[in-house]
């Protein structure tokens, strides 16, 4: 019996707690729908967002050795993405990011995807102390203190920065 009432009370708290993934708006200032606040791979693929997630992310070829490297990382890391459905610059980066992490072996629990309004706002989700300038923005921690970023577009490639960054946690 204490038993069922503990599983009575854990799934009431999780659903209750719960946050939902993949809310989509109308963005004032563009008048097309964008999707805000936490997001996962999936909400890009079941709705209008996946044709440019589909395109950029089938043409992406990451660097193979590059991602070999980066595989004794995986789920080592807490990644943050802060992006925008809206933003060129989003629309190009993250899809090759989420092939970077497919490729490389990374959970979709290491990951959180936060996507913002035109303002850089997301409702329910406070990102001020994240300091966002740019999208998109992905942020690397050790789950105690941010390690690095890469902010609009990275030096050289999606998968060389984040090894870059990785590495110098040595």
């Amino acid at each position: 019996m204490k038993t069922l009432i503990f599983i009575a009370l854990f799934s009431l708290t999780t659903s209750i707690f719960a946050q939902e993934f993949n809310n989509k708006i109308t963005d004032e200032k563009t008048k097309n729908e964008i999707l805000i606040g936490l997001c996962n791979k999936q909400g890009f693929l079941e709705t209008s967002f996946t044709n440019w997630f589909k395109i950029e992310y089938d043409a992406y070829h990451p660097d193979v050795e590059i991602i070999k490297q980066l595989k004794p990382y995986a789920d080592k890391y807490k990644i943050t993405v802060i992006m925008g459905t809206w933003c060129s610059d989003s629309r190009r980066e993250i899809p090759r990011f989420f092939k970077v992490m497919d490729y490389a072996g990374y959970s979709p629990n290491s990951l959180k995807i936060i996507c913002v309004d035109t303002q850089k706002k997301a409702p329910e989700t406070d990102i001020s102390i994240l300091k966002i300038e740019k999208v998109p923005t992905i942020i690397i921690s050790d789950y105690t203190k941010e390690l690095g970023r890469i902010i609009e577009t990275p030096t050289k490639t999606i998968e060389s920065d984040l090894l870059n960054i990785l590495q110098k946690d040595k």
